[in-house]
């Protein structure tokens, strides 16, 4: 098989993997709270407790009631013999009284009148509740503070989960993502050079890409063999949920990737109508995903964001709605594209002088072996396939790089 039997539009092949994904969902564990990071949530999380726990002061000052400051200012201070010197976040006195703090730069400790006596001297006034955290202010005993499905947890979740004192908490697993590159012209970088070879480049890209939803695990270089390539997707998915294999996709004399997919499985599609990325492919070996990905390093970002990611997303119980940060700008020129394909643009952003808006400039449309035109990228745009592409001063969305 040495030919695309049909280009699939970019539409068409994410449907086909997301249904793939649909009911294959991993399972859900339970982990620490401090382990949740960047971690699907798989339940509700209530709060057992109300945050804060008790009224506390805000900041550091004097407890008193707010009623009694009232007319005081820095020519007619009011003084007061009740009061309580109180430091940020120590519980209000339980006085009953106390319903405000004024800060310490409105007022000083005094000894006022015969016989001394200590007495605090007010500068500016405070009404009640003033400079006061309440009781379950920030969160009530019983409320939902994170829901299931939330995506990726963050470092403000997990400082959420630690305030209520959720101790453990239901995530989805994560799955074990095999990636394996093949050719004969690539060499391990992290090796001794050789000038005569290419560094393999890609299964670290998709190892950084993998790791924030899924577990990478890098499994080597494999020469342009069919037997070869198809002994390590046999021995990927022994200890794999999925792989990501790229190089050797295309259809060309030593391009086997497909054949041996095709050969241990069901090659599902192979040739995406995608601009870099057309001899992108996805196949199901042993009931599980293999992905045929492009050599080229920026055809295999393209892929990646555009199929790769929408599926582990789904697999890990994300679902099918966008998870990029997206930006709107105008388009600093022309962006050319062919109707029939999905273009996948590099682009940089910037902000003209004494202008409100910002600009998306082309970095490269074609070119799908120059990382550098991701490197010098703020994001990327699609021009969708039934579109001619983007004239200057066209507004255009961004997909900003993560």
């Amino acid at each position: 098989m040495k030919l695309f039997r049909r280009l699939i539009s970019l539409d068409e092949a994410l449907k086909t993997v997301l249904t793939y994904a649909k009911g294959r969902e991993t399972r859900v564990e339970e982990v620490a709270f401090e382990e949740a990071l960047n971690r699907v949530l798989a339940e509700d999380v209530r709060s057992p407790v109300d945050s804060p726990p008790f009224d506390r002061a805000a900041m550091d000052g004097y407890a008193i009631r707010g009623e009694d400051s009232f007319g005081a200012s820095p020519s007619s201070p009011v003084f007061l013999s009740e009061y309580f010197p109180i430091q940020t976040g120590q519980p209000m006195p339980a006085d009953g009284r106390s319903n405000a703090v004024v800060m310490l730069e409105f007022a000083k400790e005094s000894e006022v009148g015969d016989g001394g006596g200590e007495k605090l001297e007010i500068f500016k006034p405070v009404t009640p509740g003033r400079n006061v955290s309440l009781k379950g202010e920030d969160v009530k005993k019983g409320e939902v503070v994170l829901k299931a499905g939330r995506r990726l947890l963050r470092a403000h979740d997990i400082g959420m989960l630690a305030s209520v004192f959720k101790r453990t908490v239901r995530v989805r697993k994560k799955a074990k993502v095999g990636i394996i590159s093949t050719g004969d012209e690539l060499s391990d970088p992290k090796q001794p050079r050789n000038e005569n070879k290419i560094a393999d480049a890609n299964s670290f890209v998709l190892t950084a890409l993998t790791q924030k939803i899924a577990n990478p695990c890098r499994l080597g270089i494999v020469r342009d063999d069919r037997v070869e390539i198809k002994d390590a997707i046999k021995q990927g998915l022994e200890e794999c949920d999925g792989l990501l294999v790229s190089g050797g996709s295309s259809v060309g004399r030593r391009d086997f990737l497909a054949d041996a997919v095709t050969d241990l499985g069901e090659l599902v599609f192979h040739g995406v109508a995608i601009r870099p990325g057309e001899p992108t492919g996805f196949g199901v070996v042993d009931e599980k995903p293999v992905f045929v990905l492009p050599g080229f390093p920026v055809a295999t970002i393209s892929a990646f964001e555009l199929l790769v990611r929408p599926f582990l997303n789904a697999l890990h119980g994300l679902g099918v709605k966008e998870t990029r940060r997206v930006t709107y700008a105008v388009a600093a020129k022309k962006i050319p594209s062919a109707v029939g394909r999905t273009d996948f643009v590099r682009v940089r952003l910037f902000c003209a002088e004494n202008e409100k808006r910002c600009y998306a400039e082309p970095v490269r449309v074609s070119g799908s072996g120059i990382l550098s035109s991701v490197t010098k990228s703020d994001g990327f745009v699609l021009v969708e396939e039934n579109s001619e592409g983007v004239e200057a001063g066209g507004k255009v969305s961004v997909n900003l790089w993560e």
